[in-house]
């Protein structure tokens, strides 16, 4: 604590037509965002776990205070944060941050589409979506991994705690998500679907993974592997391997070391 906010951090609401409702979202904006009223930012999109809620990043994370000391310090540009909800129907009321089957709950496409609308609409978030960032601690790691790859069009940089990289068959009630659709399941597991992604726009993808030696092993050993896959397959990466694990005293050191690496993709970018 104890950093005093030179940006602004306030709560307010997107309309989602994928959800059929409003949905909050915690927006910071950097020093100079009102005095520069014609300049567009880079975007960092935050997603939360389950069981989890947006204020886990602010409370727990102090994400917004990291990203305030980043700018100051010059190794990231002033940027755009938005920590949006994506509480759902499934297991301790998450949503893997998809669609799921028979459009129970079309959380994929309220971030893509309806929350990237508002906040270039809103916020002025730059079109470019190599200053497009979405990053996420567990379940919210699946979902920027997934969304990524996905999504390589909106989202072409991707920060990923402690996430899963593949649709598991132990989520629970999380699989009605999917229910036993092998092909939706499998076009939902970031490990799979990264050599679909076209080869030119792979190599315009950048990741940071950070997994915990306390984590489960197959976090880890699928962190490896996509790890891998993305470097072969043309793709950026960092991977951070270190004690720790499902805990905010891991997360929240490696999003803080990832903050500079996010900085320098965003400066190659807007060279």
């Amino acid at each position: 604590m104890g950093h005093k906010l030179a940006g602004k951090l306030e709560k307010t609401q997107f309309v989602s037509a994928a959800l059929g409702e409003n949905r909050s979202v915690y927006i910071y904006t950097p020093p100079g965002f009102a005095q520069n009223p014609t300049r567009r930012y880079p975007v960092l999109v935050l997603l939360h776990g389950a069981p989890g809620e947006p204020l886990d990043w602010l409370y727990e994370g102090n994400a917004h205070r990291a990203i305030d000391k980043a700018i100051a310090a010059g190794t990231l540009p002033p940027c755009l944060v938005a920590v949006p909800d994506g509480h759902g129907p499934f297991y301790k009321g998450g949503s893997e941050w998809a669609d799921a089957r028979g459009g129970k709950c079309n959380m994929e496409t309220a971030v893509v589409r309806d929350l990237s609308q508002f906040l270039e609409t809103r916020y002025r978030a730059s079109s470019n979506p190599a200053l497009w960032s979405i990053g996420g601690l567990s379940e919210g790691g699946y979902g920027a991994a997934n969304l990524a790859v996905r999504h390589p069009e909106r989202f072409q940089s991707a920060l990923v705690l402690s996430g899963d990289l593949r649709v598991k068959d132990d989520w629970g009630d999380d699989t009605d998500i999917f229910g036993t659709d092998q092909a939706l399941r499998s076009a939902n597991s970031p490990i799979e679907q990264l050599h679909r992604v076209p080869a030119e726009t792979r190599k315009k993808l950048h990741f940071y993974l950070a997994v915990g030696n306390d984590d489960d092993e197959d976090l880890i050993s699928d962190a490896v592997g996509f790890s891998a896959i993305a470097r072969s397959a043309g793709a950026t990466v960092k991977l951070d391997r270190d004690a720790g694990g499902h805990k905010w005293s891991f997360w929240s050191k490696h999003f803080q070391a990832a903050l500079p690496v996010l900085g320098q993709w965003w400066k190659q970018a807007e060279a």
